[in-house]
């Protein structure tokens, strides 16, 4: 009985030894029995490591205020801006859309940023500043406002300066302005307490006048505006050349009398009468003086008088007269 009890124990035991030398080996590999001609083989085999995914990275511009120093950056290269002033909002794909903001100084245009941080132009005025910051500042391409025009009172004031230097009696009051937020310009109109209409214009942001239809144009054409000595004059230093100007009814009827005396010294100025047509933008006036055939019957003479104090006789009576003064045989 105890040594059928000894084999047992010794069987055991040897059964425990095996398995812990089956159970231990190397931490890198595993063996496997493999069955051959001969027996079986142990192999060992490398343990597998697991492979890890690499993450996305993350993307240089990934939110508004980085894409807004990135677009503040990049403008104070040539001009000095607050990164106040730059507007930031969702474009597409990830995209940022940049521009001024209302009170900015500077009309840089539309841009997008990428998420790379890549700037690029998104509409023709970016890409004017695209090329002035990339030619290192060139005026030539480009100048930057020193004084923006940011309300609509600046905008009529603009105006007003280079209209007033042939047409002193119009004050600022007199031009009204809208903001175009199309283009960021200011749509610059006469308001309804003006005698005259002076047309429709744009005032840039800049400062640009550019008028926008027939009418303007006829009063820009009047002004005459030249360069000075300095080929890079602005606007507001540039010299009108405009004619005598015509500023009021006393005004015309004293340019009238001014032609016509010389030849008919008793007419008296005061007996003009002067009606402003505005729909021809010019003076109406009516005068009674000796006709040229003495021995005709006297009869009212009619002339325009423009604002720029040319004379046109618009009768038959008022082309006798003015033929007279013209030749100087009085």
């Amino acid at each position: 009985m105890k040594s059928e009890l000894k084999g047992h124990t010794l069987v055991i035991a040897i059964f425990l030894f095996g398995f812990l030398l089956y159970s231990c080996g190397s931490e890198e590999e595993e063996s496997v029995d493999t069955l051959t001609g001969e027996g079986f083989e142990r192999i060992a085999t490398a343990t597998e490591i697991p492979q890890f995914i690499e993450p996305t990275p993350t993307p240089a511009v990934a939110d508004e205020g980085t894409a807004a120093r990135n677009m503040w950056v990049y403008l104070t290269k040539c001009v000095a801006i607050d990164i106040s002033n730059v507007v930031v909002s969702r474009g597409v794909q990830g995209e940022w859309m940049i521009m001024p903001s209302e009170g900015s100084p500077q009309e840089f245009g539309t841009w997008r940023v990428l998420q790379n941080g890549e700037v690029l132009p998104h509409n023709s005025r970016a890409a004017l500043w695209k090329n002035y910051i990339e030619s290192t500042c060139d005026t030539k391409i480009l100048q930057p406002a020193a004084n923006d025009v940011l309300s609509d009172y600046d905008a009529s004031i603009v105006l007003w300066t280079q209209l007033a230097k042939c047409n002193p009696e119009i004050t600022a009051e007199m031009l009204r302005a809208e903001k175009n937020r199309k283009t960021g310009s200011w749509v610059v109109v006469t308001s309804a307490s003006s005698q005259d209409d002076f047309g429709v214009w744009s005032v840039e942001r800049d400062a640009r006048i550019e008028p926008l239809n027939e009418r303007a144009e006829e009063v820009w054409k009047a002004l005459r505006l030249v360069e000075g000595g300095d080929s890079e004059s602005t606007q507001n230093e540039l010299a009108a050349q405009c004619s005598p100007v015509i500023r009021n009814a006393d005004d015309a009827r004293r340019r009238l009398w001014t032609h016509l005396s010389p030849c008919y010294p008793e007419m008296d100025p005061y007996s003009v009468t002067t009606t402003w047509d505005p729909a021809n933008h010019l003076w109406v006036a009516v005068s009674l003086e000796r006709p040229a055939d003495t021995t005709a019957e006297a009869s009212p003479s009619v002339w325009n008088i423009a604002r720029d104090g040319s004379i046109s006789p618009r009768n038959l009576s008022a082309e006798g007269t003015w033929g007279v003064a013209k030749s100087g045989n009085c």
